[in-house]
Parts: C-alpha cells; sequence; structure tokens
C-alpha cells in the first residue's frame, strides 16, 4: 500500500512540476506565477518572432512592488535581452499579482497578453502597456491569476 501512495503522490508531483514550466511557442510564451526568466529574442523587422529562454529562476517569495522600483536601476545597455518576472505581490500590503518587464531593446517594445485566473481551464485577454527600453514596466492585477501568455510582440 505505502508502494502505490508513493508512486501516486510521485506522479503528481511530477504533474504539478510540469504545469509550472514556463513554455515557448513560436513567438509567444506562458509563464506561470512564481517565474524570472530572462530572454534572448529573434527580431526581424522589429518584430520579435521567438525567443531563447536564457535563465529562469522561481520566485516563492511576494515581491514588494514599491521595493522592486526603488532597487531598480538604470542603464543604457542595449544587448536586446529581456527580463520578465511574474509574481504574487504586495502593495502597501494588499496582495496584487505583477508582471515586471525590463527590455534592452534599444526600442518600445508593445505586446498583449492573456491570463488565466486559478481554477480556471480558459484564458482572457488583459490590456499591457508599452514598455520603454532599460526602465522597469510594471503591470499588476487584483485577479487571483496563476499564469500568463505574452505574445504579438513588437518594437517600436
Amino acid at each position: 500500500m505505502k508502494k502505490i501512495l508513493s508512486i501516486v503522490f510521485l506522479f503528481l508531483m511530477l504533474i504539478i512540476q510540469a504545469q509550472e514550466k514556463t513554455a515557448l511557442k513560436k513567438g509567444e510564451i506562458i509563464i506561470p506565477i512564481g517565474k524570472k526568466i530572462l530572454l534572448k529574442p529573434e527580431i526581424k523587422n522589429n518584430k520579435i518572432n521567438n525567443f531563447e529562454i536564457v535563465k529562469e529562476e522561481n520566485i516563492t517569495e511576494k515581491v514588494d512592488f514599491f521595493d522592486m522600483l526603488h532597487h531598480f536601476k538604470k542603464d543604457d545597455v542595449k544587448d536586446n535581452s529581456i527580463e520578465l518576472l511574474f509574481s504574487e505581490g504586495q502593495l502597501m500590503g494588499a496582495p496584487i499579482f505583477v508582471l515586471n518587464t525590463i527590455q534592452k531593446t534599444g526600442k518600445k517594445m508593445v505586446f498583449k497578453a492573456k491570463i488565466r485566473l486559478k481554477g480556471s481551464s480558459s484564458y482572457q485577454s488583459t490590456s499591457i502597456t508599452p514598455s520603454v527600453s532599460n526602465t522597469a514596466h510594471m503591470e499588476q492585477w487584483k485577479d487571483n491569476i496563476d499564469s500568463i501568455i505574452l505574445y504579438d510582440f513588437k518594437l517600436n
């Protein structure tokens, strides 16, 4: 009986872990809550067609919205990197969900997003403002989100 329970538990852990991975599809990225990733984009004619994940980290603690902004250091690097942090956070003690984007393309980046609420199987569109190069761009939601899809990336 213990062996069967152990096998079932291991199987469930593998399923849960598989759901928590960042997924890349042509020109789109699916990010589960609690991830920080560094991307190298493939850019052609000011459109991002694909990505390569350079680094991926799990974020286990809630991020503080103001603390993130306070510790951001602006620079003039233009290495075409895109850093995305999608995490639970807090704003003046209230729970929020945060997407922090730092992109270093030297241009303004626009993209679209869809969010999936916890307990739901479908994604719904959400608004995203453009991200200026070498700045901390933050989006926040009060909804209980478990993953986000980012797609249709363009540089202006």
